[in-house]
């Protein structure tokens, strides 16, 4: 299943990435799934490229309940994200999304560019789900829970952001 989404910082695009490589963001992102514990690990620079991994413990409430009996009570969920050294004020990076234990994943290309006074902020992607049968089910399921996931943490970025204004 392919998943796209597009969001207007009003912000540069040098800020947002300096939010992006920012290790209390990303604990703070990471808490947005209502996640009962996140470890975040931020490599590199904003100018030489950076890449983020969050671990994080989440409730399965995010995901329909027939599905629920398939992962348990929680899920552990690895998200990562590469971005590309500085190349003018355009960015480019990849993310990927594993569900530990879980036969599905997403992953795709985030690209960050100037947009009037602030930055586009555009996720695209695939959530892919190998079960016979029931596979494009759990992959609309997976893909409406990033989706979901993105609009949340794309909501803290835009509080984190105006603080310094």
């Amino acid at each position: 299943m392919r998943i796209r989404h597009e969001h207007v910082f009003a912000a540069t695009t040098a800020d947002v990435s300096t939010m992006l490589a920012d290790p209390e963001f990303n604990l703070l992102r990471g808490g947005t799934s209502g996640a009962r514990s996140a470890e975040v690990q931020v490599e590199g620079t904003v100018d030489e490229g950076f890449a983020v991994a969050i671990r994080q413990r989440v409730p399965t409430s995010s995901i329909p309940a027939e599905f629920r009996s398939f992962v348990g009570s929680e899920l552990t969920v690895r998200y990562t994200e590469v971005w590309e050294a500085a190349s003018g004020p355009e960015r480019h990076a990849t993310f990927a999304v594993e569900i530990v234990g879980a036969p599905g994943h997403a992953a795709g290309n985030l690209r960050l560019e100037p947009h009037d006074d602030g930055a586009l902020f555009s996720a695209e992607g695939d959530v892919t789900v190998r079960v016979p049968l029931v596979g494009p089910m759990i992959e609309k399921a997976v893909g409406e829970a990033v989706l979901t996931g993105l609009r949340s943490e794309l909501e803290v970025a835009d509080a984190w952001l105006a603080r310094d204004r």
